[in-house]
């Protein structure tokens, strides 16, 4: 029999909660990203409940309804409660197409392995803008959109990014975020993304030679 919720005391008691799912959505990513379930809408739902399910279950798993609005962020005026779902559909619609076109893994060819790369840090960089401008949930979006990046790299057996998973790039990360929304530029956040991987990669480069 399932426990009753209880409410978290305090602020902090909640901050912690939150923690915690936080850590187990990023577990839940990775698997997802790593093995070869398909990648849904219901795909986002799950790690948003992961987050929130032990700390405020009214919201976890639930993207935001009518009169759940949000006011402009800092570049850009998300849609309306009761236009989400439409523009959640339209997401995944794109996403899914712009998965099926790229190979899971690149040929040989220095060249073929560069431009594979690249696309995959494209489409990487459009599902975290897309999912921050569409703001579906009440709480949580900026998590969701970065965890959803990461499923995105790790299906193509690239390590996670950790944008702004550490306060010291977050003006970096909304400068990004902010270049999309005014000049329609992705460069910036696919370097900050590229750098990311490409720094993870060199990391467990370095692990292996250490272990082997």
């Amino acid at each position: 029999m399932a426990r009753p919720f209880r409410r978290p005391r305090n602020k902090v008691a909640l901050e912690d909660l939150e923690a915690a799912g936080f850590w187990r959505a990023i577990a839940l990513a990775n698997k997802i990203g790593e093995d070869a379930t398909k990648i849904t809408i219901d795909t986002i739902l799950a790690i948003h409940r992961e987050i929130f399910q032990l700390a405020i279950p009214e919201i976890a798993g639930r993207f935001r309804k009518n009169g759940e609005d949000i006011v402009k962020l800092k570049c850009v005026e998300p849609p309306p409660g009761r236009l989400v779902q439409e523009r959640i559909h339209e997401f995944w619609r794109t996403f899914d197409t712009k998965l099926a076109v790229i190979p899971i893994r690149p040929r040989n060819s220095k060249n073929d392995r560069k431009k594979w790369f690249l696309k995959v840090i494209d489409l990487a960089a459009w599902v975290q803008h897309q999912l921050t401008s569409i703001h579906p949930f009440v709480n949580g979006n900026g998590r969701v959109a970065r965890l959803m990046t990461n499923v995105t790299l790790r299906r193509f057996g690239l390590p996670g990014s950790r944008v702004k998973f550490e306060e010291e790039n977050k003006a970096e990360y909304l400068h990004c975020l902010c270049q999309i929304d005014h000049h329609d530029d992705y460069e910036p956040l696919q370097r900050l993304i590229a750098s990311s991987v490409l720094e993870a990669l060199r990391k467990e480069k370095k692990w292996r030679r250490h272990v082997v």
